[in-house]
């Protein structure tokens, strides 16, 4: 979430640059998915920065959201245009009815963000099936991986890590016996420590990913939505905008369809079902 956000406030600096009368925008970042980060350090950072990086050619409002039924809330109300959240979390607090169309910044490969189940090569385990009273570690905020995994691993325990990184170390010591990272995680500490290839293997993609989601209120002139994109685009011919996507391992700008939810809302579906027979 922070990664996107950065990149978001300076696409969209360089879109006001690009329009006669300035843009009045007012977003809002969910703290559900940035739990990892100080409070306090966020709201102080991020606010210096909006305020150098687009002073002088616009008025830009961030509004950072510690509950996401408020962000629902103000959205629906008009008081902000655009909100970034988890696929779970639009789902789970938001009408979709308030929500059009948005975008968002992500890896070229979608693969890449997708979650993978992984487990020793030592164990004799072909598919999910295969995993009996395991324990399975999984980072703090990934919900939708504890909802998949509540209703399709036979686990002993689930363990949430700060870091998507520790959970890799855990299974690769054997403190695990199943971890869920996305796929580029996994990719990168395998070139980072070629043992963990070695020692560890996928024992399935998911269809659920870790991507941040933007989406505009339903009001939202689309002639603002398709200006702020379009010169969004145009960050990657400019020497600081592609320091900053090599920086973020931001590598396109992609427009983000409601459709993106379906997976995230049949999970939620079966899960709160299953849960409630409990």
């Amino acid at each position: 979430m922070k990664i996107i956000s950065i990149v978001f406030i300076f696409i969209l600096s360089v879109s006001l640059q690009a329009n006669e009368k300035p843009l009045i925008f007012n977003f809002g970042l969910i703290n559900q998915s940035m739990d990892i980060y100080s409070k306090k350090d966020l709201n102080i950072s991020m606010g210096i920065w909006l305020h150098e990086v687009t002073k002088d050619i616009g008025d830009i409002h961030m509004q950072l959201y510690n509950k996401p039924k408020k962000a629902a809330e103000d959205l629906a109300n008009g008081k902000i245009d655009y909100v970034s959240a988890f696929a779970i979390t639009f789902v789970k607090y938001f009408d979709t009815s308030n929500l059009q169309d948005g975008f968002t910044g992500r890896f070229s490969d979608f693969n890449k963000s997708r979650f993978v189940i992984l487990t020793k090569k030592k164990f004799d385990v072909q598919s999910v099936k295969d995993l009996h009273h395991v324990k399975v570690g999984i980072q703090r905020n990934d919900e939708i991986m504890h909802m998949y995994t509540k209703l399709y691993i036979d686990y002993s325990k689930i363990i949430d890590y700060k870091h998507r990184s520790r959970v890799l170390l855990e299974l690769f010591f054997s403190k695990l016996d199943v971890a869920i990272v996305p796929l580029n995680t996994f990719e990168l500490s395998c070139d980072l420590n070629p043992q963990i290839k070695q020692k560890i293997k996928i024992v399935k993609m998911t269809k659920y990913t870790s991507n941040i989601l933007g989406f505009y209120r339903k009001d939202f002139p689309k002639k603002e939505m398709d200006s702020i994109y379009e010169q969004g685009l145009k960050v990657f011919s400019t020497p600081k905008g592609k320091q900053m996507m090599n920086l973020y391992k931001i590598e396109t700008l992609v427009h983000t369809e409601l459709s993106e939810l379906d997976n995230a809302r049949e999970l939620y579906a079966k899960y709160k079902k299953i849960k409630g027979k409990k």
